[in-house]
């Protein structure tokens, strides 16, 4: 027998009972879509989430500072690590070491100044952030969509996050449900038009009504007028201490006068000066994988470092544990795709024992039967593979809309949390027909044991 004739007769054979041949290869195409969705939801988690992460601020910044963060409440605690604890004052110097080191982008004092703004006749409370004109090219700055980032660090104008706009009420896109104050504007109303920011400085002429009955404090208000220069769309999740807010040059934050309430305490606390010329430092590193060493030498140096940037690798770690038992189970649906596989060609044996006999009969090898059955699980397998994985990739490309649709707010949106590369459809389709090739060597070899004059005497 020629093997066209073998791969012909297998065909054949599946055809005589067409529903018990689609119900194996579903079988089949559930185990193979199950695991080849796993398999591309953990690439999709390692390449696209995890490169979404390590490129945002979130994770490849870190803040630098003289001072202990707080993050224990015990006033106890606190009084401890102030007097135990080396201060390292930041200083010019400290941003001249950072920028030498290979690992670091950019490096810069992190300005930050409580304000009001007013826009549109609409208000609300918000910092304004000075941001190095260097930093137009990292995220999230380097892809605005809305107007442009500044040129000059004197430039008289801001940058506005979206999410103060939407704070006032104000919409470039849909108006919000939620709010039925809010307006939508157009981008060309915003883009170009004056902001004012409203700080609280000292008010000499109002000293003396500290200790008087009213114990007005010795504040008023300035107002600078700005134009706002472009609008950045962020979120809280990927974009770190650049999620929301006001952001302006270096120089033009600078201008805009404001009370310092840390100066403030350091001054009644004795403090000043102790801490040196900066209260903080933003330093952005090259790549998540540099972080940890920056900060590393950062804290032997007795500075004080904030980043969650090293909790990545714990994040990668749990994506990992779920996807190996999601693949599990995708495993466990093969296997069971292996016994009707199994239990199909049995049938086919005690359905076409007289035929195996006839076969053998007139001069048909063991193995030549073998291959007929072999041909037969691997049609089924490569069937039910390309079924699974047609099927895998669509359910995929549904469960990354509804994941987009639901964490549009903590993550960038329009990820692609599955990803299927032509390497995983091949191995997918290759794999399904090994398996169930594998799954046809016990049939096909009590098939090839059928003594001719047996089965012949039989029926």
């Amino acid at each position: 027998m020629k093997i066209s004739d073998i791969i012909l007769l297998a065909f054949n054979n599946l055809k005589r009972n067409t529903f018990r041949t689609v119900l194996t290869m579903l079988g089949v195409a559930v185990g193979i879509g199950t695991l080849s969705s796993m398999v591309s939801l953990g690439r999709g988690v390692s390449q696209n989430i995890s490169s979404q992460m390590s490129r945002n601020d979130l994770f490849t910044g870190l803040t630098i500072s003289s001072r202990d963060f707080g993050f224990d409440s015990s006033p106890q605690s606190s009084r401890l690590l102030t007097t135990e604890r080396q201060v390292v004052p930041l200083t010019d110097s400290t941003i001249y070491d950072l920028e030498q080191k290979d690992e670091v982008a950019v490096v810069f004092p992190e300005l930050i100044k409580p304000a009001v703004i007013v826009f549109k006749g609409r208000s609300v409370n918000a910092n304004i952030k000075a941001v190095p004109v260097k930093m137009g090219g990292f995220y999230p700055f380097d892809n605005i969509k809305l107007g442009e980032f500044y040129s000059s660090e004197s430039e008289p104008c801001v940058v506005l996050s979206k999410n103060v706009l939407n704070r006032m009420g104000i919409y470039t896109d849909k108006v919000s449900s939620e709010d039925p104050s809010s307006v939508l504007m157009p981008v060309d109303s915003v883009i170009g038009a004056d902001i004012e920011i409203i700080t609280k400085i000292f008010d000499i002429d109002k000293i003396d009504l500290i200790t008087s009955s009213k114990k007005q404090l010795p504040l008023k208000n300035d107002t600078t007028i700005l134009r706002v220069k472009g609008i950045v769309e962020t979120n809280s999740f990927s974009a770190g201490i650049f999620s929301d807010g006001i952001f302006l040059p270096t120089k033009t934050c600078e201008y805009i006068p404001c009370i310092d309430l840390q100066n403030v305490y350091d001054i009644i606390n004795g403090n000043s000066g102790k801490y040196g010329k900066y209260n903080s430092l933003h330093v952005r590193v090259k790549e998540h994988s540099m972080l940890k060493k920056v900060k590393n030498e950062a804290e032997a140096d007795g500075f004080q470092v904030f980043s969650i940037g090293d909790k990545l690798d714990d994040f990668e770690r749990v994506f990992f544990m779920l996807d190996s038992i999601l693949a599990a189970v995708g495993i466990i649906a093969l296997v069971l795709s292996v016994f009707g596989i199994v239990n199909t060609l049995l049938m086919a044996i005690y359905e076409r024992r007289k035929e195996i006999g006839i076969m053998k009969s007139l001069g048909a090898t063991s193995s030549q039967v073998k291959l007929i059955f072999y041909f037969e699980a691997a049609m089924i397998g490569f069937a039910g593979g390309l079924i699974g994985v047609l099927c895998g990739k669509i359910a995929s490309a549904a469960s990354s809309r509804i994941a987009n649709s639901q964490l549009e707010n903590f993550i960038d949106s329009n990820i692609e949390y599955f990803t299927y590369s032509w390497e995983i459809v091949l191995l997918s389709v290759l794999f399904s027909v090994v398996v169930s090739i594998a799954a046809s060597i016990y049939p096909a070899g009590k098939a090839s044991k059928i003594d001719p004059l047996n089965a012949l005497r039989r029926e």
